[in-house]
C-alpha cells in the first residue's frame, strides 16, 4: 500500500492545465483474443501515437513533441478493463476539435470500445480520482506516461 500512496503523491504534481479527463473503455475480446494489461497498453500506445501525429504532424517524430498524458488502467467491478487519462488538450481555443480527434482515433483502434467520456474542466482532483486504486489490478501505465 505504501507504493500506491507514493504514486498518488507523485501524480499530484502532474500539471492539469489545458487537460481533459478522458475515460476510454476497451473491447474485452477481439478475434478470440482476450484483452490483458499488455494488450491494453499496446492499444493505448497506438492510440497516442496516432493522436500525437494528428496534433503535431512530423514534429511528433522529428522533435519528440508529445501530448502530456497520465494513463491509469483500471478493472471495474464486473472485470472490464478501461483507462482514465489526464490528457493535454493542444487546442485550448477549440476543445471540440480535440474531442472529435479523441473519439475518431479511439474508435479506430483494435480494442477501442464505444464508451468514451471526456471531461473538459478538470483539476488535480481528477488525478486523485483516477489514482484511487480500488483493486490490486489498477495501475498507472508507465509505458505511456508522459509529463
Amino acid at each position: 500500500m505504501v507504493l500506491k500512496e507514493s504514486i498518488k503523491e507523485y501524480i499530484q504534481d502532474f500539471d492539469t492545465t489545458n487537460c481533459f479527463g478522458v475515460s476510454l473503455t476497451l473491447k474485452q475480446r477481439v478475434d478470440y483474443k482476450s484483452i490483458n494489461n499488455d494488450i491494453s497498453s499496446q492499444n493505448l500506445k497506438h492510440f497516442l501515437n496516432v493522436l500525437n501525429k494528428k496534433c503535431f504532424g512530423n514534429s511528433f517524430k522529428r522533435f519528440n513533441i508529445k501530448l502530456r498524458v497520465l494513463p491509469v488502467l483500471e478493472k471495474s467491478s464486473n472485470g472490464r478493463l478501461h483507462y482514465h487519462l489526464t490528457l493535454q488538450n493542444p487546442f485550448p481555443d477549440n476543445p471540440y476539435k480535440f474531442e472529435s480527434m479523441i473519439n475518431h482515433t479511439w474508435f479506430k483502434t483494435n480494442y477501442g470500445f464505444r464508451h468514451v467520456h471526456i471531461h473538459r474542466n478538470i483539476n488535480k482532483g481528477w488525478n486523485d480520482y483516477i489514482t484511487k486504486f480500488n483493486t490490486s489490478d489498477d495501475e498507472v501505465d508507465w509505458i505511456n506516461f508522459n509529463s
